[in-house]
């Protein structure tokens, strides 16, 4: 018992101190977690500086420096996180380790114990929490980055094709430019948004990973102690039916002992009763030794030839006196006899002697009847004949007294006899006090095993619901990822797809304008040739058409101003080359047609010009 108690209070002092160093560590994650946070803070007022210095001037020194400072505390922020998670892991496991062997030792302090436990899973739920906030937010900030490590790249490019951008007047690349970046940032805000869902999927599964390992170690844990106890249960169930079918043996062999003591109870009845024949028999006796002393005075007035006899006769008187001495010390002896025999009755009520000894008694007490009776009539026959012969009387008084001398003898026999009769149903009764005590213990040893099998089997069926609630929280859950999943390959399909089409697109495009761009040079060059020779045919008023014309188109080369400055500059040239009227029909003819063939070339670009900005317009419009 003490080694159990000493063995309780170990197993005690263990889980204090387990749930102490739980508190400690969970309070040195959360101000870890805290000091992180800070750190966090910081660079996320960095990030905007970087930002700011990505678009402005990336090819800095100071800027190079910022950017490498903010990626090595990046890293060193993702170095502590990695640490506090193996942290909390370990915590997370301590806590199911420590629930455990609450759940085996009944502490008094259960509830206060149970009370810091869920503080301690509520502070590590909470840190969990804090560490996936802090991961996503690092995450958007290595992205940060990577886009500005990206972008000095993109302004090198930008640089180095600065002089086509000036080199052709129309761009409507960088519309296309501007939309293709919203329609990337857009499907970037929906990758981070995803990537969000897939970490916090990602989380919650690995969550219930451990769960379902820490309950299906709990129920091996406790299907080992269902097992343990059931076998404890049968071994005392078996023990207990060793000790019934014990007790049964005992309880007949006392039945056995009730039935000789109540047959040795009837024969000292019977031997009572014979004893008290005895007694009256020896009243009587003793009324014939008077009566005969009667008759010896009445005859001591004889003739004195007999007066030497009497002198004889008074001493056997005298003798006699001395035997009827003896004699009352035998009758009180015989009292004291009958006393004891009271006592041996009341003492024989509380013993459980066995057959073969009450029989003995039996036996000896008969033996003791027929003695006193041979004594009683031996007595009679030497009273008879003591007239006759003192030497005879003499002799009987001698035997007598050996007779009473071997009573007592017996009388000392049949004490020693009881007491130990005495002490062996003493012995009895405090072996089957012992017994009735055992059967106690195992009885009140199987009502425990019962009630600890009763509560092991509803923590089996509680733990046995909740893994079937867990498995099928998991199975919704994996059927959920891999919708995500599905839906992740689909999308990432689509933006596949969309960057080729839009690459494609870009490339027909830019083809296009190139051709177009080309084209319109090669007519402007053909038309400015014709004007020249034209100028130098007609006359002044021509001339001066002709310079308002070109005036017309300079704007439209210098400032590259659009589809509509291009139509009027268009109208124009026709208005102009309708005026002139003083040439000769020949001439007229021929410019004519050139006129016709470059209004038509130019009604031809227009149309080009067209097409392809409603084009952009309507792909702008779609994504």
């Amino acid at each position: 018992m003490e080694e159990a108690s000493s063995s309780r209070t170990e197993e005690e002092q263990a889980i204090e101190g387990m749930l102490t160093k739980l508190e400690m560590e969970s309070a040195y994650t959360s101000e870890k977690l805290l000091n992180l946070h800070v750190l966090l803070m910081h660079l996320l007022a960095w990030d905007n500086d970087l930002e700011r210095v990505g678009t402005l001037d990336s090819s800095s020194a100071a800027s190079f420096e910022k950017a490498l400072t903010f990626d090595l505390l990046c890293g060193i922020l993702e170095s502590e996180l990695k640490e506090v998670e193996d942290v909390l892991d370990e915590l997370e496991a301590q806590i199911v380790d420590t629930s455990y062997k609450l759940s085996t030792c009944k502490h008094p302090n259960y509830l206060f114990l149970e009370g810091k436990l869920s503080e301690s899973a509520e502070s590590l739920k909470q840190s969990r929490g804090q560490v996936s906030e802090i991961s996503l937010q690092l995450a958007q900030l290595r992205r940060t980055l990577h886009y500005i490590r990206n972008g000095t790249s993109e302004n090198e490019e930008s640089g180095s094709g600065q002089d086509l951008r000036q080199k052709y007047a129309v761009r409507p690349s960088d519309l296309r430019h501007k939309n293709a970046l919203r329609m990337l940032e857009k499907s970037l805000a929906r990758e981070l948004e995803l990537e969000k869902k897939l970490m916090e999927f990602q989380q919650n599964e690995e969550e219930l990973k451990l769960k379902l390992h820490y309950t299906e170690e709990v129920s091996s844990r406790m299907e080992e102690a269902s097992e343990f106890i059931w076998g404890q249960f049968l071994e005392a169930d078996n023990a207990s039916e060793v000790l019934m079918g014990i007790s049964k043996e005992l309880v007949g062999r006392l039945q056995v002992i009730q039935f000789s003591q109540n047959g040795s109870a009837q024969r000292e009845s019977e031997l009572k009763a014979k004893l008290e024949d005895l007694s009256l028999q020896l009243e009587g006796k003793d009324l014939l030794v008077q009566k005969l002393e009667g008759i010896i005075a009445e005859n001591r007035e004889m003739v004195s030839e007999v007066l030497a006899l009497r002198e004889q006769v008074k001493s056997a008187e005298e003798k006699l006196e001395k035997t009827e001495i003896e004699l009352r010390s035998v009758s009180v002896s015989k009292q004291e006899v009958l006393l004891h025999l009271a006592e041996m009755e009341n003492a024989n009520e509380s013993i459980k002697e066995s057959l073969f000894e009450a029989e003995s008694r039996a036996e000896s007490g008969e033996a003791r009847v027929k003695e006193v009776d041979a004594a009683d009539l031996e007595l009679t026959e030497e009273l008879n004949f003591l007239k006759d012969a003192d030497d005879k009387k003499t002799k009987k008084v001698s035997s007598l007294e050996k007779q009473l001398r071997e009573l007592e003898v017996q009388l000392q026999i049949s004490k020693v006899s009881s007491e130990a009769s005495q002490e062996q149903q003493n012995m009895l009764y405090s072996a089957i006090w012992d017994m009735e005590t055992l059967i106690e213990d195992l009885k009140s040893k199987a009502s425990k095993a019962e009630s600890r099998t009763e509560t092991a089997e509803e923590q089996c069926v509680v733990l046995s619901t909740t893994n079937s609630v867990l498995n099928k929280e998991v199975t919704l859950l994996r059927q959920r990822t891999k919708s995500l999943e599905a839906s992740l390959e689909l999308a990432n399909d689509e933006k596949e797809k969309n960057a080729q089409e839009i690459t494609v697109r870009n490339k027909i495009l830019m083809d296009m304008v190139m051709q177009l761009s080309s084209e319109r040079e090669r007519i402007q060059e053909q038309e400015n040739e014709k004007l020249r020779v034209n100028q130098c045919s007609m006359g002044s008023k021509y001339e001066r058409n002709g310079t308002y014309a070109v005036d017309k188109e300079l704007p439209f080369n210098r400032n590259g101003g659009g589809i509509e400055a291009f139509a009027e500059s268009l109208q124009e040239d026709e208005r102009a080359k309708k005026e002139p009227e003083d040439h000769s029909a020949p001439e007229k003819s021929s410019m004519n047609t050139e006129i016709r063939r470059g209004s038509n070339l130019r009604r031809i670009l227009v149309l080009a010009l067209a097409f392809v900005l409603s084009f952009i317009l309507c792909f702008g419009v779609c994504y």
